[in-house]
């Protein structure tokens, strides 16, 4: 459908996005950690046996590789939504100003993230991004659904709507996938199926969107790799900086909280902190 890039464009402009993505990360961790760390004190009391969360370096260590894992899988969907699928693949984001000009003004389109193959008359479409196949929930899957049939009814959609999912299989995508499509046994009569909607997942996806290349997922993950390995070899202080995070976020919850670093979490203390 697209043109279709290859590898070493698509690896090259991978690698640069992966390598602006983790830099930002990384810099964020120069700051003080615990101002932009929320701590659940019921959450984390009730974690603290099974976890063994018995002093401040336990704490610190638990809620400094909880929080980047969370922040770092929000943040690289983000730069797939933001930065990949733009500026490696030619997709148009669907913005304020591209939804007015495309006359898209329906907050139906408030779903769709992109415009693929943009600059053609007949094969452009629509797409909407998902991680991955247990991303959407059935309130999700009903709004989805809604929000498709009113573009269809407009007619203004293209070729096809299609549902992409960064990673997973067609076998592995929960039901709420067919829902969206107007597919539910259950309420079928309830429902118009949307034959103009397609999902497509993991490797089917990133092969579509290039032009039906099936190893342009291979060429992504190799981005990210190179990407992953030139923000060490060029930037010397990176993995001192992670290194020494827990143990700066043990001194900034201890002066936080007014804890002891020898004694067991005062769990109390901690929850008097957050709420009062």
């Amino acid at each position: 459908m697209n043109t279709k890039k290859n590898k070493e464009e698509v690896v090259n402009k991978v690698a640069i996005e992966i390598e602006a993505l983790l830099i930002r990360r990384i810099r964020k961790l120069e700051k003080e950690i615990s101002s932009f760390l929320n701590i659940n004190p019921f959450l984390m009391s009730a974690l603290r046996d099974i976890h063994e969360l018995k002093n401040l370096d336990d704490l610190a260590n638990f809620l400094f590789i909880s929080h980047m894992a969370s922040g770092h899988a929000t943040s690289f969907g983000k730069t797939i939504d933001e930065k990949i699928l733009p500026n490696v693949f030619g997709t148009i984001k669907l913005d304020s100003v591209q939804r007015r000009k495309r006359k898209m003004n329906s907050s139906a389109y408030n779903e769709i993230d992109h415009i693929v193959n943009p600059h053609s008359d007949t094969d452009w479409c629509l797409l909407s991004v998902k991680a991955g196949p247990w991303t959407i929930q059935d309130a999700s899957a009903h709004s989805l659904y809604s929000a498709f049939k009113q573009i269809g009814d407009f007619n203004l959609y293209g070729k096809e709507i299609v549902v992409g999912v960064f990673y997973g299989n067609e076998s592995s995508l929960t039901n709420k996938y067919e829902i969206l499509r107007g597919i539910n046994p259950r309420q079928q009569s309830q429902f118009v199926v949307l034959d103009y909607v397609r999902v497509l997942a993991g490797k089917d996806f990133w092969s579509w969107l290039n032009g039906g290349e099936e190893r342009t997922q291979e060429w992504v993950l190799e981005g990210t790799q190179v990407g992953s390995s030139k923000v060490l070899s060029s930037n010397e202080d990176v993995a001192k900086i992670v290194r020494n995070a827990p143990e700066r976020l043990k001194y900034e919850l201890q002066e936080k909280y007014d804890l002891d670093f020898d004694s067991e979490i005062d769990w109390l203390k901690i929850l008097f902190a957050i709420n009062n």
